[in-house]
C-alpha cells in the first residue's frame, strides 16, 4: 500500500512522513509484520520488492525508517561504515539504542580491537576443535531420529547442536546452557516493542558468571582465551568480555539453526540436487555455500551520519535505513535467484553482511552445517516435507524458522 496519509493502528510505533521524504516513497510496511512471513519470509521479502515503487522506500512503522531493496545498494550500506553507523542495528531506534554490543555496534575504528579479537577466537584453529564436537551430537541426534521416520528437524535435530558446541568451546557441561533462551526465543516477544525480560540480559548474566569462573581459574578453553586477549594493549576488561562474549555466543544459535533449516526444507522439495549431495558429499561445501546465498535470514539496521543519495532519494543524517535479505536474490546480480545452481559463479552476497561488519564466524557456520547435513544424509538419504504439518516461519530481525516437519521410509535410512 502506497499513501501519503495511512492509517496507523493503536499502539503502533510509527510517526509522520517527514517533509524530505517523497510521497511516492511512502510504503505501509511493518518489517516485524510482513504479510506471508508465517509461510515464507523470504518470500514475503520477494513480493515487497516486486511491488515496491522504488528501490528505496520509506515507512511510518517502528518509528518510520528507509528499506532498501536493490541488492547493490544494500552491499553498499554495509561496506560505507563512513555514511552508515552501526551504533543502532535495529528499529524502532529507541529500541536499538537499548543493545549496545561491542563489536557489533560500534565503528572504525573503536570496534578495531574488539574485532580482531573477536575474529582471532572463531579463527580456522577454532573451526578444526569445533568440527568433532558437531560432527559426535549431530551423528548421535540422527541416530536417535532415525527409525521414527518422522521429526521436527528444527526441535529434534538442529537446535540442541549450536549450544552444545559452544558448552564444548566454552569447556563446561552442556547442561548449564539449559539456564539459557532456548532456539527462537525471541518468539516470546514483540519485536519492535520494548521487552519486559530481554533476552540478551540473560546471555550477558550468564557469561559474566562463566567469565569471573574462568578469571578465577583460566583452562584451555575459548573464554579463558578471550579473556587473556587484550584491547589496545591493555587486559580487557569484564564488561568489554562480557560484551565480546555475547556476540560469539548468540551469533551463531538462531542464525546456524535457521539457516540449516531453511536448507532442509529446500532439500526436501528438491529431489535431484538432494540424490546429488547423497551420492557425492564432496559437494556438500560448494551446496552449503550456494544455499546460504538464497537463503539470508539477517535484517539490518544502520543510523544515517551525514546526508546519502540513494535511489534518487536523500537520506537525512539520523534518519534510519534498514537492509532486508535481498542481496542474494536480486536478479539483477543473480540470474534465477531462487534456483540453486551448485555450477553458478561465486559473486559476493550480503547473507552474513558486508564490510567491516561481515559476520566474523561464517567459516565456523558454513563448517557446522556441511558436518549437520553430512550426518544427516549418511543416515537419512530420502524425506520430504510432511503434507500434514506445514513449515511455520516468523520474519523480522532474524528470519526464523519456528518448525520443519519432515518424513521419510525407515526403510530407505541408512545405519
Amino acid at each position: 500500500m502506497i499513501a501519503d496519509e495511512i492509517d496507523l493502528p493503536v499502539g503502533d510505533v510509527a510517526v509522520a512522513r517527514p517533509g524530505h521524504v517523497p510521497a511516492e516513497r511512502m510504503v505501509d510496511l511493518d518489517i516485524y509484520r510482513l504479510p506471508g512471513s508465517d509461510d515464507d519470509f523470504l518470500q514475503a521479502w520477494i513480493e515487497v520488492a516486486d511491488s515496491a515503487p522504488a528501490r528505496v522506500i520509506w515507512t511510518p512503522r517502528n518509528g518510520g525508517h528507509w528499506v532498501v531493496l536493490g541488492g547493490a545498494d544494500i552491499a553498499h550500506v554495509y561496506a560505507d561504515h563512513a555514511h552508515f553507523s552501526s551504533r543502532i542495528t535495529l528499529v524502532p531506534r529507541k529500541w536499538g539504542e537499548l543493545y549496545p554490543l561491542r563489536p557489533t555496534t560500534l565503528d572504525p575504528p573503536g570496534h578495531q580491537p574488539y574485532r580482531r579479537l573477536l575474529t582471532s577466537l572463531l579463527s580456522s584453529r577454532t573451526v578444526r576443535r569445533s568440527a568433532p564436537i558437531v560432527r559426535a551430537l549431530a551423528a548421535r541426534v540422527a541416530d536417535a531420529v532415525r527409525s521414527r521416520g518422522a521429526c521436527d528437524v528444527v526441535a529434534d535435530y538442529a537446535a540442541a547442536l549450536p549450544f552444545a558446541l559452544f558448552a564444548g568451546l566454552a569447556g563446561i557441561e552442556a547442561a548449564r546452557m539449559d539456564a539459557l533462551p532456548g532456539y527462537a526465543a525471541h518468539l516470546l516477544a514483540d519485536e519492535g516493542t520494548d521487552l519486559a525480560e530481554p533476552v540478551m540480559d540473560r546471555f550477558a548474566a550468564f557469561l559474566r558468571a562463566l567469565i569471573a569462573e574462568r578469571r578465577a581459574m583460566p583452562g584451555d578453553d575459548i573464554i579463558s582465551e578471550l579473556l587473556a586477549g587484550r584491547i589496545d594493549g591493555r587486559p580487557i576488561d569484564d564488561d568489554e568480555a562480557v560484551d565480546v562474549a555475547t556476540a560469539l555466543l548468540t551469533g551463531g544459535l538462531d542464525t546456524v539453526v535457521s539457516l540449516f533449516a531453511m536448507m532442509m526444507r529446500h532439500l526436501a522439495r528438491d529431489d535431484a540436487l538432494r540424490d546429488t549431495l547423497v551420492a557425492d558429499p564432496a559437494l556438500l561445501p560448494a551446496a552449503v555455500r550456494e544455499m546460504t546465498r538464497r537463503f539470508a535470514i539477517m535484517t539490518k539496521a544502520r543510523l544515517v551520519r551525514a546526508d546519502q543519495v540513494l535511489d534518487g532519494v536523500t537520506l537525512k543524517a539520523g534518519d534510519m535505513v534498514v537492509m532486508p535479505p535481498l542481496h542474494g536474490l536480486d536478479p539483477a546480480i543473480f540470474p534465477d535467484p531462487l534456483r540453486v545452481d551448485l555450477d553458478r559463479p561465486a559473486a559476493p552476497h550480503s547473507t552474513y553482511g558486508n564490510g567491516v561488519h561481515r559476520c566474523p564466524g561464517a567459516q565456523l557456520a558454513e563448517a557446522e552445517i556441511v558436518i549437520m547435513l553430512e550426518e544427516w544424509l549418511a543416515r537419512i538419504p530420502q524425506f520430504t516435507l510432511d503434507p500434514d504439518r506445514p513449515t511455520r516461519m516468523q520474519g523480522g530481525v532474524l528470519g526464523t524458522v519456528v518448525t520443519c516437519h519432515l518424513r521419510w521410509d525407515t526403510a530407505t535410512t541408512a545405519p
